[in-house]
């Protein structure tokens, strides 16, 4: 799957936010921030969504 050029940013950084807030839930233990850090997977995950490149058509 590709992605457009315009994305990579915002993808690199929902990606670089989800892995630092679930350290973070993980060295406190804290049920919030793994809800939390399920929050930011998903935003990840719409981000990445809106900014790929649909397949040519053959």
């Amino acid at each position: 799957m590709t992605f457009a050029a315009e994305g990579h940013a915002l993808m690199l950084g929902s990606v670089v936010m989800t892995a630092a807030v679930f350290a973070v839930a993980l060295r406190r233990r804290s049920w919030p921030l793994w809800l939390a850090g399920l929050a930011c997977a998903v935003m990840a995950v719409v981000i990445a969504w809106r900014y790929r490149l649909p397949l040519p058509s053959a």
